[in-house]
């Protein structure tokens, strides 16, 4: 499977951070609300972040559920799976492959800023 086109954008915020400890390492989960652009993607936001990760790590795996809201009316349920990595300074870049209730798989980049609570990204067809 290849990434294709630019499909479009998205920018949330945070709403919620919840956090568990384990003795192996932890999950924090970002509730995020805003918009995405793009090819039936436009349209309002809602989802969660989940991460997990031993102690210190700099990587790990990540998933997403959420809804897109479009402007026509419909909705688009996601969900998805991928990686996270510390790219700086309380940022983590999110990579993630993304099933659709309308049926595509797309491909999701993205980064998380904790000076911003902002998760924006890009999506991109995946074939």
């Amino acid at each position: 499977m290849a990434i294709g086109k630019n499909l479009g954008e998205f920018a949330l915020k945070s709403t919620s951070l919840t956090y568990t400890a384990t003795e192996t390492g932890g999950t924090v989960q970002g509730n995020f609300e805003g918009s995405a652009k793009g090819e039936g993607l436009a349209g309002p936001v809602l989802g969660t972040l989940t991460a997990v990760g031993a102690p210190g790590a700099k990587s790990g795996t990540c998933s997403w559920a959420g809804t897109s809201y479009l402007d026509n009316g419909e909705e688009v349920n996601g969900k998805g799976e991928g990686t996270w990595e510390k790219i700086g300074t309380h940022k983590w870049r999110i990579r993630a492959v993304n099933y659709l209730s309308d049926g595509r798989t797309i491909a999701s980049d993205g980064q998380v800023d904790l000076a911003t609570r902002s998760f924006t990204g890009t999506l991109y067809e995946w074939s």
